[in-house]
């Protein structure tokens, strides 16, 4: 008999507390292990003390004071190079949003849906869907 597989497990970064507990709220509700960070000093301690940590994705809000989303994804990435990283902002101006484009990385717009935001993930852990897939 195989083990079960474990689910996977979510950062989830954002320095607003309501949107933070939205977001582990949708997220628990689709099966994701949630580990939730306030800022990005917050999220970077949690990889210090606990290096083996099993993280999946990082879901991380673009605008937050002290270190932006940009900043906290560069600094994982010394710590973590191969965890996928999801971006979200409820900013729309296009010159804050133009690193994120200009680099091509994964991002979601704020407000969304439950479902807007599990088929995001589920593109960015394992690629987008096939059109056979879609029908």
């Amino acid at each position: 008999m195989s083990p079960t597989p474990r689910s996977k497990t979510i950062l989830v970064v954002d320095d607003e507390p309501l949107v933070l507990s939205l977001t582990n709220s949708m997220l628990s509700r689709s099966g994701y292990d949630v580990v939730a960070a306030d800022s990005g000093k917050a999220a970077l301690r949690l990889f210090e003390l606990w290096p083996d940590a099993e993280v999946d994705l990082a879901l991380i809000d673009l605008i937050m004071p002290e270190m932006n989303g940009v900043q906290l994804a560069e600094r994982i990435h010394e710590l973590r190079p191969a965890l996928p990283i999801l971006f979200f902002s409820a900013y729309s101006d296009q010159e804050i949003l133009r690193p994120i484009f200009a680099r091509g990385l994964p991002y979601v717009a704020k407000p969304l849906s439950s479902v807007q935001l599990i088929n995001r993930i589920r593109e960015v852990l394992y690629g987008p869907k096939s059109e056979s897939e879609n029908a």
